[in-house]
């Protein structure tokens, strides 16, 4: 229980008021003239049978102090890390001045707010002479207090105010009043390490963060593979924006999403060795057959780097990010298998239901935070088990015993190491030959998936070592193209990468090399490369609205060949 103190003051009615406020949850916080009638009557009634004492008794231990405390016993802890019976004169006149204007008032520095505090600290100190409770040589020796740090430990990389936000977010999903954690009855730990913030934080800046323009976000966030602990992030420069890059939804992943497909495919039985058709463009029919270009349907190109290509297996695909390649093997593989893929691996379920029939889900029109992508990826760089991504790895109660978190049980296995083996076989691709080269580190092998939107509005990186995985998103909230101090448009394959790589490079360090699973590439190896246009019309989706994995009917269409993957 909170421990309650009391202090002889008499009471007021604007005091009666306040507590009435505070202490009687019926009362609704609306500025309503029902609500001060209420007010009134229980503040009349609290002066004629309550002594002044016990209205003052309530009224310290239930008003708003700052710092997300209620209670003058909680702000003690919160501000001075003492018990409220510990503390000296000067303490306790500030936390008296702290109730004026709890959520103006700051403790440190030379700002206005700062200022106006110690002018109002020296008035109760004032306060305190006139009513006799002090001598003036008394409060003349009074010094203005140091105050411990808001949140202990999180004055990191100038992150402090996401970190709050999130382990907050994470203690209210697990069950966990965040005031027990203020009230300083509970010892909270995360998985943050100081140096690779800064290494985060350099890393985005170093891609020149202070000279962008006013409406471009970018992030970066690191997550340890085999429990989902963020190791690092930099969520973006909090005087440009207190909304922060990594855990929050910015913009569409682009081709980044495109390995949930792959692994999709993969844990169907399809093998990455498997070929399907570069050309472009292709137009697709909602059943996924090919249907002429003048016809109505998916029109789906590759970007203008790639242009048209012949037959490719799907680690070529990859390391290139052929869409229209990867289109077909959505519709092969089925959209809804795709999505589910995604889920499985951690991809909240309400940011993919809009996309469960739509076959544009393939090319990464979903918007879905960076956090979630790093831990995505990060079951790729495990061997395939699932994580969930926190900050908080521990919390110790007032007695010293841990309390369950629910993200620290262990994941579900989502693929097979022979399955994850084979992903990440692709995904290798793209940084030895593909869109991802310049995130390559020197000493280790890396794998990972460059993204890039429409018109370039966001570019993405996201990469992994078998320790490590990392997400890199820059993106204009406005919607206008990203551009670089050359005015070029900026890709995944550009900052994003570099910005990954100088982070890389830099905590890999403290890293033992580890080599990823190679794969035997199980599974059945199919050709899809015939593009050729069906004489019949295109089947429409069926009855329940999902969209056909898009098979042309066995009577009408050729087999797909299958070719053995050992004499590849």
């Amino acid at each position: 229980m909170e421990q309650r103190v009391r202090r002889r003051h008499p009471g007021r009615f604007d005091d009666h008021a306040e507590l009435a406020r505070n202490y009687y949850k019926g009362l609704s916080r609306r500025r309503t003239l029902g609500r001060k009638v209420k007010e009134i009557m229980i503040s009349v009634k609290l002066a004629r049978r309550r002594d002044p004492d016990r209205i003052l008794d309530l009224y310290l231990n239930t008003i708003f102090f700052g710092r997300q405390t209620s209670g003058v016993q909680a702000a003690a802890r919160a501000y001075f890390a003492k018990d409220v019976w510990q503390l000296s004169v000067a303490e306790a006149a500030l936390l008296a001045a702290m109730i004026q204007r709890p959520a103006y008032f700051r403790t440190q520095g030379d700002d206005a707010p700062a200022r106006a505090l110690r002018d109002r600290w020296r008035y109760v100190l004032d306060g305190m002479v006139a009513m006799g409770k002090l001598s003036r040589s008394e409060a003349g020796a009074q010094r203005f207090p140091r105050t411990v740090r808001e949140w202990q430990g999180v004055g990191i990389s100038g992150q402090a105010t996401f970190v709050r936000q999130r382990v907050l977010e994470e203690l209210e999903d697990a069950g966990i009043p965040a005031q027990s954690v203020v009230n300083g009855r509970m010892r909270v730990y995360t998985g943050l390490d100081e140096r690779w913030m800064r290494a985060a934080e350099d890393a985005v800046r170093g891609a020149g963060e202070s000279r962008w323009p006013s409406s471009v976000r970018g992030g970066l966030i690191a997550v340890d593979p085999r429990d989902g602990a963020i190791r690092a992030f930099y969520g973006g420069d909090p005087a440009r924006s207190q909304y922060d890059s990594v855990f929050n939804p910015v913009a569409q992943v682009g081709s980044t999403f495109k390995p949930f497909v792959l692994a999709a495919a993969v844990r169907r039985g399809t093998s990455v060795r498997t070929r399907v058709y570069g050309r472009s463009p292709l137009n697709f029919a909602p059943n996924g057959e090919l249907t002429p270009m003048r016809a109505p349907g998916m029109k789906i190109k590759n970007d203008e780097h790639i242009g048209s290509l012949g037959a490719v297996d799907l680690g070529r695909a990859t390391a290139l990010s052929v869409n229209t390649g990867y289109m077909k093997l959505a519709f092969e593989t089925g959209i809804g298998n795709v999505v589910r893929m995604a889920e499985d691996l951690g991809v909240p379920e309400q940011i993919l239901r809009p996309y469960r029939a739509q076959a544009g889900v393939t090319l990464g029109i979903t918007t879905i935070p960076a956090v979630r992508q790093a831990a995505a990826y990060a079951a790729f760089a495990n061997g395939g088990v699932a994580v969930a991504p926190h900050l908080v790895t521990r919390v110790v109660d007032a007695s010293g015993k841990d309390v369950p978190l629910p993200w620290t049980r262990p994941g579900a296995r989502v693929l097979s190491r022979e399955q994850s083996a084979q992903v990440t076989w692709a995904m290798r691709r793209t940084v030895t030959e593909g869109t991802g080269r310049r995130a390559a580190l020197p000493d280790r092998a890396s794998a990972g998936k460059t993204g890039t939107t429409d018109h370039n509005r966001a570019a993405w990186y996201v990469g992994y070592v078998p320790n490590l995985s990392a997400a890199v998103m820059l993106a204009d909230t406005r919607g206008r193209t990203l551009r670089d101090a050359a005015n070029r448009p900026i890709s995944g394959e550009d900052a994003p990468a570099e910005i990954w790589h100088a982070f890389m490079a830099r905590v890999s360090a403290s890293l033992p090399v580890r080599a990823f699973d190679e794969p035997a590439f199980s599974g059945t190896t199919y050709d899809w490369t015939d593009t050729r246009i069906p004489v019949h019309p295109a089947s429409p989706p069926d009855s329940s609205g999902r969209v056909p994995t898009g098979s042309p009917p066995a009577s009408r269409a050729p087999k797909p060949r299958i070719t053995d993957a050992a004499r590849r």
